[in-house]
């Protein structure tokens, strides 16, 4: 597995902009009964072991890339693994990569369930990052009911922490995301009221940008969790595209449900000038920022690959159905429209990541060919597309 990219999927290829990760350990302590991270990591541990090499990898990668006059990707903190378990205080890798970062004015968007930012010196770390707009912080729960959360995750911060700690940094008007990561349908925000009730949340906690990720299970585990939950069936579709040898199909919250519901945050949401956006849904028509991951916080110099969500902004922006095979001279229309990356850009960067960044673009415009798939991962694009 790359080091530092995300593996090149029907799914993640085609929707993903942060597809650069920083993984500080091995496992998760969290132990959320909907867990994604049992699908990829092979024999995991029951322990959180330091991954001490990712720090010298990624400081080698923002050298050169520096030194190259690059503009810098942002990389994710972290994909699977929460990046801010209770052993960081012990081998303190997360604040090593934190430490690069800042020497090297380096963004990143962290990703986490965890309160251990707000204790020292990690949130040292993090508020000097703030200082030079290089982060952008998403925090993650589900549930705004705290028993539910201490039944889906039994080991992470209590919900109230959590919203005390995101609290705190809204307050100071910081680049802030709210993952309702996983959506569950019935337990997360549901009808008009919860979703109201959740956007007054989100504008007293300052929260800039809302991400919304459906539930993705494996099938067989369904029905024994709703049954925990204590509620009522859930509607779901496959959530593989394709069988995949060794590993279970996996289910996801229906796109008709979707459909029905996600319009809600985005109407509420809008109210308040809080941004919305599906995680790898492709409900492209809700969306209303820039991009899904919440970069567009960043005030700092980047740039993003580009991904579907651009190519749906270019043809209804400038009322022009897209060709397919997409020309190449299009996807470099539409990523300097957007200032994306794409093409020969891509190998200016250091090869620890650039090789796996073109395969991803391979696959982002493989799929694009391919209706069936573009139906299943991103149905708001199909109307913009002339076969």
């Amino acid at each position: 597995m790359p080091e530092l990219v995300i593996n090149v999927t029907n799914i993640i290829s085609p929707l993903c902009y942060t597809i650069l990760k920083l993984e500080p350990y091995t496992v998760c302590p969290f132990k959320c009964i909907y867990c994604y991270s049992k699908w990829y990591i092979r024999n995991p541990t029951l322990f959180p072991f330091p991954r001490p090499k990712v720090v010298g990898i990624f400081k080698d990668f923002v050298r050169k890339t520096r030194r190259r006059g690059l503009k810098p990707i942002p990389f994710r903190l972290s994909t699977l693994i929460d990046p801010f378990p209770p052993v960081e205080q012990l081998y303190r890798i997360t604040e090593k990569i934190l430490r690069v970062a800042l020497d090297y004015e380096y963004p990143i968007i962290i990703n986490t369930k965890s309160i251990f930012y707000t204790h020292n010196p990690i949130k040292e770390f993090i508020v000097k990052l703030l200082d030079k707009d290089l982060v952008v912080i998403q925090i993650s729960i589900s549930v705004l009911n705290s028993k539910l959360s201490e039944i889906l995750e039994p080991r992470a911060p209590p919900l109230n922490q959590r919203l005390n700690a995101i609290r705190d940094l809204g307050s100071t008007d910081i680049p802030l995301a709210l993952r309702l990561s996983p959506y569950i349908p019935y337990m997360s925000p549901t009808n008009e009221n919860e979703v109201k009730e959740f956007t007054y949340l989100c504008r007293d906690l300052g929260v800039k940008h809302v991400i919304v990720e459906g539930l993705r299970i494996e099938g067989n585990k369904l029905e024994d969790v709703v049954k925990v939950l204590g509620i009522q069936k859930i509607d779901v579709d496959k959530y593989n595209i394709r069988e995949i040898k060794g590993m279970k199909p996996v289910v996801r919250v229906s796109t008709q449900f979707k459909e029905n519901i996600y319009p809600l945050f985005t109407q509420e949401l809008n109210k308040y000038r809080i941004t919305f956006a599906t995680c790898k849904e492709g409900l492209f028509r809700l969306h209303t920022s820039p991009d899904c991951c919440g970069a567009f916080l960043l005030k700092e110099s980047y740039i993003l690959r580009v991904t579907l969500y651009d190519i749906y902004r270019y043809s209804t922006e400038n009322s022009q159905k897209i060709s397919i095979p997409l020309s190449i001279d299009m996807l470099k229309n539409i990523c300097l429209q957007y200032s994306r990356l794409c093409q020969d850009m891509l190998t200016a960067y250091p090869k620890v990541i650039s090789k796996m960044l073109k395969y991803h673009e391979k696959k982002l415009l493989k799929v694009l060919q391919k209706i069936e798939t573009l139906q299943h991962i991103a149905p708001h694009i199909i109307d913009k597309i002339n076969a």
